[in-house]
């Protein structure tokens, strides 16, 4: 039987960190929320309230941190807080009990119809990734499961769907706020929280470590952390940003016998950029900007695939960040995602692969 690590925390403060404390209420009622989940969302560090709702968590870095809260038949919350300043803080949650699915047909007990669309769902929450076989969803009875006139397969949960991932040594709990699946694309949203799970012995934990290595190779994280240490090309990665049409050379780009080149477009539309060229200083020593008014195109050179270009034949992602920035971490943590969206390679992330935000390389 593999077993869980319990998130613990020194209660001794380090110099330069942030503890929060507060408690987690019925919104209408105020009262106590015994036992509830405080976590950062994304990562491995959480705790639970006590018998009175109150919790506390300790050694949480300086800067942008997005707060989940979540209890059993309520509403899970999420906020984002800043911290300028080290210290205790006081943060109090107030949680409303969760709304029923209206003017869809939910399938709820086991018939074909839900099997076929669990098969759909598992296999877009698990990608299908070389570590996808060593993933299960313990608990799929939580999903409530809708499809509308239009064809859209939706999914929420009820609470927490539970994932164990035995290539990575991660239990992942879920709540899927929102689940659509139309014409092969997918999109789900949601509050993520992970859990270390404990290695049988050594071997397995060296195992799980270097999964997580693999994993690490070519992701978003790993693109963003060689951006701010400008070291995109040494890590594997050719980024060019798209030129602004006031500045282009060209109105329009070449062709070369009817193909289209990433080598035509260079100058004409796009132009390689450097991580020092894409990112600047933070407010705060913990945090990075990462800056372009205009969408970037990422080439993973270690990774064949597709892209739009014949003579690239490389895995492709398009990353557009509508507000013309966005803020991280120097570990490559995109704290405050200011809504940049993601295509392509990078964009097919699913639990089988995914590391939690606080994931740490190798110094």
């Amino acid at each position: 039987m593999i077993q869980l690590f319990a998130l613990t925390h020194s209660f001794a403060q380090q110099a330069g960190t942030v503890t929060l404390t507060g408690k987690v209420t019925d919104e209408k009622t105020g009262k106590p929320l015994p036992f509830a989940n405080v976590f950062v969302n994304n990562s491995t560090i959480g705790t639970n309230a006590d018998e009175n709702g109150n919790y506390k968590l300790t050694n949480l870095t300086v800067g942008n941190l997005e707060m989940a809260v979540s209890f059993l038949g309520y509403e899970t919350v999420k906020q984002t807080l800043r911290f300028e300043q080290p210290g205790v803080k006081t943060v109090l949650f107030k949680l409303k009990e969760g709304m029923e699915l209206q003017g869809v047909t939910v399938y709820a007990r086991k018939n074909k119809k839900r099997e076929k669309h669990l098969k759909i769902i598992t296999r877009e929450l698990l990608g299908n990734s070389k570590f996808s076989k060593l993933c299960k969803i313990m608990n799929p009875e939580v999903l409530r499961i809708s499809e509308d006139d239009d064809g859209h397969l939706g999914a929420q949960t009820t609470k927490p769907l539970i994932i164990e991932n035995y290539a990575l040594g991660y239990r992942i709990h879920q709540d899927l706020d929102d689940f659509d699946y139309f014409n092969g694309k997918v999109y789900y949203g949601g509050s993520t929280r992970f859990e270390l799970l404990v290695p049988k012995d050594n071997a397995q934990k060296k195992l799980w470590r270097a999964n997580q290595k693999v994993a690490y190779q070519g992701s978003l994280k790993h693109l963003i952390a060689s951006m701010v240490s400008d070291s995109l090309q040494e890590q594997g990665f050719k980024v060019y940003q798209v030129i602004p049409d006031s500045m282009r050379m060209f109105k329009s780009v070449r062709s070369t016998n009817g193909l289209n080149m990433l080598s035509n477009h260079v100058h004409n539309r796009i132009e390689a950029v450097r991580g020092m060229r894409l990112v600047r200083p933070g407010e705060l020593e913990t945090e990075r900007l990462v800056v372009s008014m205009t969408q970037l195109e990422v080439f993973n050179m270690n990774k064949r695939g597709r892209s739009p270009y014949s003579d690239m034949g490389y895995a492709y992602t398009q990353i557009t960040l509508p507000q013309g920035y966005m803020v991280v971490t120097p570990q490559g943590w995109v704290v405050m995602p200011m809504g940049f969206e993601i295509a392509g390679d990078l964009g097919n992330d699913r639990f089988s692969s995914l590391l939690p935000a606080d994931w740490k390389r190798d110094e």
